[in-house]
C-alpha cells in the first residue's frame, strides 16, 4: 500500500512540475497587413488580368549568363512571349486559370493551364506565391494594388524584379 502511495505521489509531483516546452505563438503580422492580404485576395478573384510591365528599380545585368553586360531597368523585352499574351483568372479554392491565347508555351500548348496560387499575410508584408516564366512556383512580395493595377516583386538571379498586372476585360 505505501508502495502505490509512493508512486502516485511521484506521479503527481512529475506531472504537476512538468513545463510546457511549447511556448504560445508570437504573431508578428500587423493587422494592416492581414487586411491588405485579404482585400488584395478579394480584388483578384473578382478581376482577369494580364502581364503588362517587367522592370526593376535600379539598373540590372538582367542576363548575367551572356557576355554582353548592359544595366536595364525596363525588363519587357525579357518576358516571353506566351506570357506575354496570356490572362489570369483567380479562384477562391486557391487555383489560377492562365488563358494563353495565340503564344504558347511548347512544353504545354492546351488554351488553358491551371496553376495555384497564394495570398498571405506574414511578418514583412504580404507574400503573393504565383507563377515564374515556365509557370513554375515563384514567390512574390506586393508592392501595391489599386482597382486597376497589382504590382509585386521578386527575385530573379539575385536581384529584385518587378510585374505589374493590369485588370482587363472578359
Amino acid at each position: 500500500m505505501k508502495k502505490s502511495f509512493l508512486i502516485c505521489m511521484i506521479l503527481t509531483v512529475f506531472f504537476a512540475c512538468k513545463k510546457d516546452s511549447d511556448p504560445e505563438p508570437v504573431d508578428n503580422v500587423k493587422p494592416e497587413d492581414k487586411v491588405k492580404a485579404t482585400e488584395l485576395q478579394t480584388f483578384l478573384q473578382g478581376n482577369k488580368f494580364s502581364l503588362t510591365s517587367y522592370y526593376s528599380d535600379s539598373a540590372i545585368d538582367y542576363n548575367d549568363t551572356d557576355q554582353v553586360v548592359k544595366a536595364e531597368k525596363d525588363l519587357w523585352q525579357y518576358v516571353s512571349n506566351w506570357i506575354k499574351d496570356d490572362r489570369y483568372s483567380f479562384n477562391p479554392d486557391g487555383t489560377v486559370i492562365i488563358e494563353q491565347n495565340a503564344n504558347r508555351i511548347a512544353t504545354d500548348t492546351t488554351a488553358i493551364l491551371t496553376r495555384n496560387y497564394a495570398v498571405a499575410a506574414d511578418e514583412n508584408g504580404v507574400g503573393f506565391k504565383f507563377i515564374g516564366h515556365l509557370y513554375q512556383d515563384l514567390n512574390y512580395r506586393l508592392i501595391t494594388f489599386s482597382d486597376t493595377l497589382i504590382k509585386v516583386s521578386a527575385t530573379w538571379n539575385g536581384k529584385t524584379v518587378n510585374s505589374e498586372y493590369k485588370v482587363v476585360a472578359d
